[in-house]
């Protein structure tokens, strides 16, 4: 245990902020298919692969450190595991956006899941950081929800470069339709 203290309203709105991935992973499903998904941009990784990457780390990093903290009477150590972006590996071959939402949407909810059976005193539990530093298992899945915001804010932001550069085209177009018609 560590000396924070985790209120029942903090846990409530963590709880909204784990579940908010899967609300969006739903809301994207209805655009995704009208921007190039798969289109590595200049800088930075194609949102294809960005959703992977989410899906990758929730399933594979997050969840179950975050079942074994639960599970286990003892501190875990996170240098002890890999970083989730370090063991992401793309597969070229695949790129069914729709399909990869789904599995997001499903693995999110199964981490709902598991985050709700944890009891709010367990909330406290220690984890020792990267940096040695002692956090708490709230902290821990502050974290991810931070790093997951990043991943669906340049998401986000491809969406609307896209649109905009569309948005764009089609002004350039109805230019010079104007031009050749006058």
């Amino acid at each position: 245990m560590t000396d924070q203290e985790v209120t029942q309203e903090q846990l409530e709105q963590l709880i909204d902020d784990v579940t908010y991935l899967g609300d969006e992973a739903e809301a994207l499903q209805y655009v995704i298919d009208r921007v190039p998904y798969s289109e590595d941009p200049h800088e930075g990784r194609s949102i294809y692969t960005t959703l992977k990457l989410i899906d990758h780390a929730q399933k594979n990093y997050y969840r179950p450190i975050i079942e074994q903290v639960f599970s286990e009477n003892r501190m875990l150590d996170l240098s002890q595991f890999e970083e989730y972006e370090n063991t992401f590996q793309v597969d070229d071959e695949e790129t069914d956006v729709q399909k990869a939402l789904r599995k997001i949407i499903k693995h999110r909810a199964a981490l709902l899941n598991v985050i709700k059976k944890i009891p709010l005193i367990d909330w406290e539990r220690g984890v020792k950081s990267r940096s040695g530093r002692v956090i708490t298992l709230y902290d821990f899945v502050q974290g991810m929800v931070r790093q997951e915001r990043k991943h669906l804010k340049e998401i986000a932001d491809l969406i609307l470069l896209y649109q905009n550069e569309k948005m764009a085209q089609k002004e350039i177009n109805a230019k010079a339709r104007n031009r050749q018609n006058n």
